[in-house]
């Protein structure tokens, strides 16, 4: 099995986040504070807190993310309904 490591969890929001933001971009949908946050974390270095506050604060983003993706039209404005 793989200990999970801050650098496997960082891989994981980075993928998350990419995969997110396409979706929004496919969705015609806008984006929120969370990828903002999302963004924000993986500019965090890994050394700047202890491995489990690291760990956990990507595997949250990365869940708050997924969940974001599969209620996108009910939590993200659609692009046509800001643009009038």
């Amino acid at each position: 099995m793989i200990e999970p490591t801050p650098q496997i969890t960082f891989t994981v929001l980075l993928t998350v986040q990419a995969l997110h933001l396409l979706h929004h971009r496919l969705a015609k949908r806008h984006i929120s504070f969370a990828e903002v946050i999302g963004a924000a974390l993986l500019c965090v270095p890994l050394a700047a807190a202890p491995a489990w506050a690291i760990m956990a604060a990507h595997l949250g983003m990365s869940a708050v993310q997924i969940v974001g993706s599969l209620w996108i039209k009910r939590l993200s404005p659609s692009w046509r309904e800001t643009a009038a």
